[in-house]
């Protein structure tokens, strides 16, 4: 007996968890869920036929009820002439075994209970301490298997409740597995905002790599391999963007070129202010010493060409005395020994001073040496410097004529698709901002006006309020480089 025909009829329903045969009567049947089991303790349930338990039809369809209550009279009847037999009160023995039965069940109850609960318990405790807790990792406990609801449904105990209670704590238990499924339900949206939110950053923390690592590669490129041999430099060596994104690359490129070249030209003007510094401590010496010079006395003052003059001008004295005839040593004894006493004195005094004079005059010599080879150094260091910043303003004039800066602003300022050109008082604006560091600011009336003088600009008024970017860049050269 199967399908529809099956419903009314009085069934077993056998429970491999209970290892028991539960009694009931099919209410309904459906072809996917099977039949509805109406169980004699007051369960309701589908049941599958060939699924997880094993049905056994025991009546026809309409006289299950009738048939077990027959069948039920039947046994009562078999047991009290049983009982009868053997001269026991049939009463008495029921009474105390479904006593003994209710202490049993109520105790196991009773231990059953606090464990769901603490199952449940522990259950919802990870869930909500992975969301608060998340950098701590708790080790989990072998915890014993509960039994579910139905378990304690099954046993005894329930047939001495009666059905309200069942039924208030089958609302219950499903109050309690709305509750959880909600909590999880929260738990696993929180979990997936807080995954959404990870990649997000992933995703933002790899284009920040990337940028960087871009940024890295643009500054470890030799600047001077991108360089060609026309005069316009990287200019016209490279061809001309045809899309705004190459537009854009092409000008973060020179931004990145001008920042490099901007940091080398600072280290090189930091470079030739030591050099200026160094030079002023070596004139400062200078003029010390200069100072000291000056503080000799004139008649000291001789240069080496005039000692040597001197000197042989002294041998030459010396040799013209010694060829002289000697005179009598009656006469000039006195003459020879006062002349004697007076030369010597003048020879100590003269060669005295011609040993002060030879070490000055060395001492000068070894400075002035020195100093030629310090100046030989500096120049030595110092005419990289000057060729490495004639090459960068070279560089830069180029990348001025190429006129890069002028198009982007020019192009910020957002030309007419029509005409290509830019209102008046936005191109006046960009000039104020465009002033050189070394130049004045101009204001605009004082702007229109000296263009006005040099033609680029029309003297009547509404005849000419917007400019093409020739004129711009004619403009900018008038007011700014003339």
């Amino acid at each position: 007996m199967q399908g529809d025909q099956a419903v009314g009829c009085r069934v077993q329903v056998y429970w491999e968890g209970e290892g028991e045969w539960f009694n009931g009567v099919v209410d309904a049947y459906s072809a996917e869920r099977g039949y509805y089991v109406k169980y004699d303790d007051g369960e309701e349930q589908w049941e599958l036929d060939a699924g997880e338990y094993s049905i056994r039809f025991l009546t026809e369809p309409g006289s299950g009820r009738s048939d077990g209550v027959s069948a039920g009279i039947a046994s009562t009847r078999e047991e009290e002439e049983r009982l009868d037999s053997t001269g026991a009160s049939p009463k008495d023995d029921s009474e105390a075994g479904s006593v003994e039965e209710y202490e049993d069940a109520y105790e196991d109850g009773e231990q059953e209970e606090p464990l769901e609960q603490d199952s449940d318990e522990e259950a919802a405790k990870p869930i909500a301490e992975k969301e608060d807790l998340a950098s701590i990792t708790a080790t989990t406990k072998p915890q014993k298997a509960v039994k579910p609801a139905r378990a304690f449904m099954r046993t005894s105990a329930a047939f001495f409740r009666d059905e309200d209670t069942l039924r208030e704590m089958r609302q219950d238990l499903r109050q309690e597995k709305r509750t959880l499924t909600n909590q999880v339900h929260i738990l696993t949206m929180q979990l997936a905002e807080k995954e959404q939110v990870a990649a997000a950053l992933k995703s933002e923390l790899q284009g920040l790599k990337t940028s960087a690592m871009l940024a890295n590669v643009m500054r470890q490129v030799p600047r001077f391999t991108t360089l060609s041999g026309s005069p316009s430099g990287t200019v016209k060596g490279l061809s001309k963007p045809k899309t705004a994104a190459e537009w854009g690359e092409r000008v973060l490129d020179q931004k990145l070129e001008n920042q490099i070249l901007a940091e080398e030209l600072l280290a090189l003007k930091t470079a030739v202010q030591d050099k200026q510094l160094s030079v002023q401590r070596k004139q400062k010496q200078r003029d010390e010493m200069s100072a000291k010079l000056s503080r000799v006395p004139r008649r000291h003052l001789c240069t080496l060409v005039d000692l040597q003059l001197e000197i042989s001008r002294l041998l030459e004295e010396k040799r013209a005395l010694e060829t002289q005839p000697r005179p009598s040593s009656s006469r000039a004894k006195p003459e020879k020994m006062s002349s004697l006493n007076v030369s010597a004195s003048t020879k100590a005094v003269l060669q005295n001073e011609l040993t002060s004079l030879e070490v000055t005059t060395e001492r000068y010599k070894e400075e002035l040496r020195q100093w030629h080879l310090k100046i030989d150094c500096e120049k030595a260091r110092l005419a990289p410097l000057e060729t490495r910043l004639a090459s960068l303003q070279l560089e830069l004039q180029r990348y001025e004529d190429s006129q890069v800066l002028l198009r982007s602003v020019f192009l910020r300022l957002g030309p007419d698709k029509r005409d290509g050109c830019v209102p008046l008082e936005a191109a006046l604006s960009a000039f104020q901002t465009l002033t050189p560091l070394d130049r004045d600011a101009l204001a605009a009336e004082e702007m229109v006006v000296r263009l006005k003088e040099s033609s680029i600009l029309s003297l009547n008024e509404g005849d000419q309020q917007r400019l093409s970017f020739t004129q711009f860049v004619t403009a900018f050269s008038y007011l700014f480089k003339s």
